[in-house]
């Protein structure tokens, strides 16, 4: 008498099936294996063309069964990577010298905010010590150093779990950059830590974050092609550093308090690590985060087809985010 299909054996699984799950999980493995061997001897990848090389590995992994979308990540990405890139040699081709860049107006209004003594300044002055870095040097170094990576993460994570939520995020970001371009154009500004080496009248101040650096030892990868020439110490106004993490919080906002909160804390540690750090004026902190709610309100409200674009969206629980 036969056995009953429910008595059977579940049948093992294929070859080709375990071959799949094999290289689904060891794919990422190898993927992180790589990239902490690379940090490790080489530094790390902050530079950009470097940083999107592997962002876009790192996708690669985590889609090995779905390379038919590769084609998509290509198309998508490299017109990213190539404004940004443009971005870059742009903002260092603005043709205006330190001593010409603006530096009274973000003194006259972090002044009319907070008093004579600006609160770089005033925090400095009661916090850093050049002998001893405390454990808030680190941290200020830390938070300054997610600049380089955490938005184009979040792109890459959303590009691969939420596309659509992947078209507007990236629309908003290259909104943002390249408004902040125009403004370092029509508006060179110091930084502090120019101004105070170029007489502004504010006092000394220490640039902390390279303090912290160089005695940190920690070295990064060169990019291919950036160099010296598209370094702009008077791209100040608005900070990006500050815009970034604001665009962060209005772009989960819906995903709640657990994660609002969180990103909102990121916004402002940012904003201290920047004033405290020397590196902005608390006025270029405000620009910044006004660039960046004017950037996310144009893509999601001003241009019908990103307004579609998050209505068709799943909405990011928490928990996904």
């Amino acid at each position: 008498m036969a056995r009953s299909d429910a008595l059977r054996p579940a049948p093992a699984p294929g070859r080709r099936a375990l071959a799949q799950r094999l290289l689904v999980l060891g794919a990422p493995v190898v993927y992180l294996i790589a990239l902490g061997l690379t940090i490790a001897y080489w530094g790390l990848p902050v530079a950009r063309d470097q940083l999107f090389f592997w962002l876009a590995l790192g996708m690669l992994a985590f889609s090995v069964t779905r390379w038919r979308t590769w084609g998509v990540l290509a198309l998508e990405w490299a017109p990213f990577f190539g404004l940004l890139v443009l971005y870059d040699r742009l903002r260092g081709a603005v043709a205006v010298t330190p001593e010409q860049a603006h530096q009274t107006a973000q003194i006259d209004v972090d002044r009319a905010l907070f008093g004579h003594e600006i609160p770089t300044v005033g925090l400095q002055r009661q916090l850093w010590d050049s002998a001893h870095l405390h454990w808030y040097d680190y941290l200020v170094w830390a938070t300054y150093m997610t600049h380089f990576f955490a938005v184009w993460t979040v792109a890459a994570v959303l590009w691969r779990v939420a596309h659509d939520r992947f078209r507007a995020f990236a629309a908003t970001t290259v909104v943002l950059t390249l408004g902040a371009f125009l403004t370092y154009w029509l508006f060179p500004a110091q930084p502090p830590w120019l101004a105070a080496q170029d007489g502004g009248g504010i006092g000394p101040v220490a640039r902390i974050v390279p303090e912290v650096w160089g005695r940190l030892g920690v070295r990064t990868i060169q990019s291919v092609y950036e160099n010296a020439d598209y370094v702009n110490p008077v791209a100040a106004m608005p900070s990006l550093h500050a815009a970034f993490p604001f665009m962060l919080l209005l772009s989960f906002w819906s995903a709640g308090w657990r994660v609002r909160v969180p990103l909102a804390l990121y916004t402002l540690l940012m904003g201290f690590a920047l004033v405290y750090g020397g590196e902005h004026y608390v006025m270029d902190i405000l620009a910044g985060w006004l660039m960046a709610g004017a950037a996310f309100a144009l893509v999601h409200r001003g241009v019908p087809a990103s307004h579609r674009w998050m209505k068709r969206a799943p909405t990011l629980t928490a928990d996904s985010a």
